[in-house]
């Protein structure tokens, strides 16, 4: 590591890497800027730092032309498909939600790598099968190679859609949850370049259907969580046949035919293990959940729940003064569609994509039907501004998996992807590979989708799933991951020249390590960004956590305010751009 600075107790540790420059930059932090706040954590808003924040001022938009997404996958070493056994005839339901990806760094050697699921096929007599999951290790820029096998990620045990990495013990390492029907899975990193399934001894037995998981502290202990949504009841004892209307061929039935499953939440326990605490914490709806995000909405210092559900309502659940949550979805105004009717959601993120300080929801969604972004109004109410956004100048042809909000052009303001692809059989359309999109934001005033603008793999048909983002290289541009069924997965390459940026990783030791819950506030040339450590979020995949802020002409940020879940604030002043910065809580 370069540029480890350790600063007294009391005050934050700060590390600053930045690639093929040999500097170090000392950051001084004043012992007054690591304060712990009163509960609930204060709005940066509020905070006196920020107060004389002046109103935004535009950074100014690339033309679309200027944005360049490469897909270097197979450049880079790394060939991947997602099976789903389709070839197998059996028109299950099982095989419409695909193999999902994560991008993090599981050796520590400062270099993002590669987690794919690897979905699942049929064998004699209806048996559902594995298929093998991969681990791609980055060795230099934009080169990998497969470790999976050195990495000991084996036996897999279910057929499986979802990668969710995490340090869930907190020595330093990451690990890995697959989510699946019939279980998950758990694997421990054991700091040597290999992984131990620890599913049994760390009490997540779960014999139902998931697909959507998120981690975070539900109960404020410091301690990481985990929440995990159930699909359906489907299984080979209940696999009707559904013909479809229009060509009278068979078809994977649709949600309506089955039965919703309960979610689970598990607390941790401090010790590796879990405990089912679903009830006690109010957190036992029946839905249909494929999507997840784990945030704070609404900066009272817990974290809540935004669940994407397949043709019911969508559920938030808030956290509660006693500890406990309550399903507010309905009331909020997230859980039905433009039209009022419960959509069928899978892909789902989170972000400021008006600059007002104020956290958005967005979620991908099923043809016919608007993929929706519901504008924060604050006091825990929300409006659907897809029409008044133009996010419904696109149509409503798509059918929405992998999602995430990222800054694609470097401008200030964060931008939108979408996967798109159908879930119906093979020889009922030729259409079911779909466009992705491209939503590039106009400060906050209008979307448009700029894919086909773009170009290359962006205007390309393609049957997406699941969607990661992160820095692959290190160079201030955020690249994609993105998976397919039955097609080798990409890798986007953000090639686009941008002006100045500042990435920003955070490490909580009083808080849980991976800092989910945290809030960032940067202020640089007159302009302010929000940025947040989430848990859960797009569809079946993990996304780097660090936060990368575009800058635009501005050359430094003049205040990094960090507003952890333990309820510590770090303040930093006067930092350089064009930097990778790692923030260290204060140990308490």
């Amino acid at each position: 590591m370069m540029g480890r600075i350790l600063f007294d107790r009391g005050a934050s540790i700060v590390q600053i890497k930045r690639r093929n420059l040999l500097l170090i930059v000392t950051v001084i932090v004043l012992f007054s800027g690591c304060l712990k706040t009163q509960s609930p954590v204060k709005s940066a808003k509020n905070n006196s730092d920020l107060a004389q924040v002046t109103a935004s001022t535009p950074i100014g938009i690339l033309p679309a032309e200027k944005i360049k997404l490469v897909d270097v996958a197979a450049s880079s070493g790394v060939f991947w498909v997602g099976r789903n056994g389709e070839e197998s005839g059996h028109f299950s339901i099982l095989e419409t939600f695909g193999a999902g990806c994560a991008i993090d760094d599981y050796d520590r050697d400062d270099k993002l790598d590669l987690f794919f699921a690897g979905g699942g096929e049929f064998g004699q007599n209806e048996h559902i099968l594995p298929v093998p999951m991969a681990l791609y290790r980055q060795i230099s820029d934009w080169t990998f190679i497969s470790v999976t096998g050195d990495a000991r990620l084996y036996p897999i045990q279910h057929y499986h859609h979802g990668t969710w990495t995490i340090d869930f013990d907190d020595d330093g390492y990451t690990d890995l949850l697959l989510t699946g029907w019939n279980g998950l899975q758990l694997f421990h990193n054991q700091g040597d370049g290999t992984f131990a399934d620890v599913t049994d001894q760390s009490g997540l037995i779960d014999p139902l259907w998931s697909v959507a998981a998120g981690w975070g502290d539900f109960n404020r202990d410091q301690i990481l969580d985990l929440y995990v949504g159930h699909y359906v009841d489907w299984s080979f004892q209940n696999n009707p046949t559904c013909i479809d209307s229009k060509t009278g061929l068979r078809n994977p039935c649709d949600p309506n035919r089955f039965h919703g499953l309960p979610c689970t939440l598990f607390l941790g326990n401090g010790d590796g293990t879990f405990r089912d605490a679903s009830t006690d914490l109010g957190v036992h709806e029946v839905g249909k959940a494929l999507g997840v995000v784990i945030v704070d909405l609404n900066l009272d210092g817990q974290s809540d729940i935004y669940v994407a559900n397949d043709a019911v309502p969508n559920q938030l659940y808030l956290s509660q003064s006693s500890g406990k949550y309550k399903e507010v979805g309905i009331e909020c105004g997230v859980a039905l569609g433009e039209s009022g009717s419960s959509d069928a959601s899978m892909g789902v993120d989170v972000a400021d994509l008006d600059g007002d300080g104020k956290l958005d929801l967005w979620v991908a969604n099923y043809e016919d039907q608007t993929f929706a972004l519901y504008r924060n109004l604050g006091n825990d109410a929300f409006t659907h501004a897809s029409r008044s956004l133009g996010i419904t100048a696109v149509g409503s042809y798509a059918v929405g998996f992998g999602t995430v909000i990222f800054d694609a052009d470097g401008d200030g303001y964060s931008d939108i992807f979408c996967a798109n692809g159908h879930v119906w059989a093979p020889h009922t359309s030729p259409d079911r590979r779909q466009f992705p999109y491209l939503f590039l934001n106009d400060r906050g005033k209008k979307f448009q989708n700029i894919a086909p603008q773009v170009g290359g793999y962006l205007a390309q048909r393609h049957l997406g799933r699941g969607t990661a983002v992160g820095d692959l290289d290190g160079n201030g541009t955020l690249d994609l991951v993105v998976t397919h069924t039955n097609e080798p997965a990409a890798i986007l390459r953000n090639t686009t020249t941008i002006a100045n940026w500042l990435s920003v990783r955070l490490i909580g030791r009083t808080s849980p390590r991976s800092a989910i819950g945290s809030r960032v506030t940067i202020r640089a040339g007159g302009h302010e960004q929000i940025g947040i450590v989430k848990g859960g979020a797009s569809y079946i995949s993990t996304s780097d956590r660090a936060m990368l802020f575009g800058l635009g002409d501005a050359t430094s940020v003049d205040l990094i305010m960090v507003e952890w879940p333990s309820g510590q604030t770090t303040v930093l002043k006067q930092v350089a751009s064009d930097q990778q910065l790692t923030v260290i809580e204060a140990k308490q």
